[in-house]
């Protein structure tokens, strides 16, 4: 007759919910990175419980977006939360948010970092898929003039994927894409026409928006009273990464008066020049 096997001791006997407590204080990264291979019962807990992975917190307290084998580490967060992961902030490309989108239709928070390696065009798709969304935040890290892998200039319309998501997320609360690089340049005659290409913007009636910050994309004085008008409960505004011309500016301030925590550019335009 077979012996049983003996007891489990030490690290490998504590009860459930103390270990549970432990991976939360550890942290998700460190339970991928090794912690969960600790013994078998960890094991089982770090692969087989996808409450354990309801929230995905793959964020670095520098917020360094280069954190070598990322990808990995998120591929393997989301399957092992099992389609039940309503929140998720790590690092993302393309390739990883089409992964997401498929197996996470519930998902109410996204808090999201790039180097300039996720395209609007594809965001603007895949968000349909986020229905439930609450929260969208994109911060856009340094890259080399902005510019796609093939070193062509990038074509991202971050207000189109505003447009996108208020479309298809009507739950929307909180909006952001943010540069890191907030360097200026000068205002072409190519881009002006560019601008004035975008006057048929319009999103419908967002009654939950309370805040919303956008950078560059192109955004103009039509676009953002349009986005004013039909977001009546905005309380805070950020599109201090814009182009506006000293009449703008002023219009721009007189429109927004009633929204809170308001930033609009502290550099104007007259026709190519800037001026402080």
């Amino acid at each position: 007759m077979a012996s049983s096997a003996p007891p489990a001791t030490g690290w490998a006997a504590l009860p459930r919910d103390v270990l549970w407590s432990l991976f939360t204080d550890l942290g998700q990264r460190e339970v991928l990175s090794g912690v969960g291979l600790a013994c078998a019962p960890w094991w089982h807990l770090a692969h087989d419980e996808p409450a354990l992975w309801h929230r995905i917190d793959l964020t670095t307290a520098a917020g360094d977006d280069t954190v070598p084998g990322w990808k990995a580490m998120a591929l393997a967060a989301i399957d092992r939360s099992a389609g039940q992961c309503e929140v998720f902030w790590s690092r993302v490309d393309d390739e990883f948010l089409l992964y997401l989108a498929d197996r996470a239709s519930s998902m109410k928070s996204l808090r999201l970092t790039s180097s300039y390696d996720v395209s609007s065009k594809v965001f603007a798709e895949l968000i349909k898929k986020f229905p439930l969304l609450e929260e969208l935040e994109l911060v856009l890290f340094k890259s080399d003039a902005y510019t796609t892998k093939s070193k062509q200039p990038s074509n991202n319309s971050w207000v189109d994927l505003f447009r996108s998501t208020c479309e298809a997320c009507r739950h929307l609360h909180h909006f952001t894409v943010r540069r890191t690089d907030k360097a200026r340049h000068y205002r072409s005659y190519y881009e002006r026409e560019e601008e004035r290409s975008l006057k048929r913007f319009s999103i419908p009636k967002m009654h939950g928006l309370h805040s919303l910050e956008l950078s560059g994309g192109h955004l103009t004085k039509h676009l953002v009273i349009n986005i004013v008008d039909n977001c009546p409960s905005l309380e805070s505004l950020n599109i201090s990464d814009m182009y506006l011309d000293t009449e703008e500016g002023k219009d721009l301030r007189n429109k927004c008066s009633q929204i809170k925590n308001l930033r609009l550019p502290e550099v104007y335009y007259v026709e190519n020049l800037m001026v402080s």
